[in-house]
């Protein structure tokens, strides 16, 4: 991994990983590291990217670079419990037909990237309950706090795996 390595962990080792913007977020975000960042990504089998940034930042270089791209922002935490299941859905969805593993990411950890961990765990099944999924949060080193759990526990969180 580049020296300046996103903070990264794999929900399912080699085919489902959640990670920091490559590049990384926010004001630190620089260029060259992104395309390190995605050079490793590949090597690492990564072939289709999902992005929970408010903004479309970066989609069209991940197209040009040959990954599969989507595309599921988070808002608000209203807009939040709607569109995280969502995209859990789409990512179980990839898994299942695509070849290669997927990146999910938001701009920096945070409690919107560990919502997104343990909604992912939830739908896949690797997760029984709420408290669960928490735990292998916090195993992550995702950040469990309060926005997270008014997400999980609020009673419209993800669906576990049908």
């Amino acid at each position: 991994m580049p020296a300046s390595a996103p903070v990264h962990a794999w929900i399912i080792p080699g085919t489902l990983a959640i990670a920091e913007r490559p590049g990384g977020g926010g004001r630190s975000h620089r260029v060259a590291r992104r395309s390190a960042e995605l050079a490793w990504w590949h090597e690492q089998g990564v072939r289709t990217i999902v992005s929970a940034m408010r903004s479309r930042h970066a989609l069209t270089e991940y197209a040009r670079l040959g990954y599969g791209t989507r595309w599921f922002p988070l808002k608000d935490i209203v807009q939040a419990r709607g569109e995280i299941p969502r995209l859990a859905d789409e990512v179980a969805a990839l898994i299942a037909r695509e070849p290669g593993a997927v990146l999910v990411h938001c701009d920096r950890v945070s409690e919107w990237l560990a919502a997104i961990d343990a909604g992912l765990r939830m739908r896949l099944g690797l997760a029984t309950d709420v408290e669960s999924a928490l735990d292998q949060v916090t195993a992550d080193g995702m950040p469990v706090g309060d926005l997270l759990r008014d997400l999980l526990v609020s009673g419209t969180g993800p669906p576990p795996a049908a």
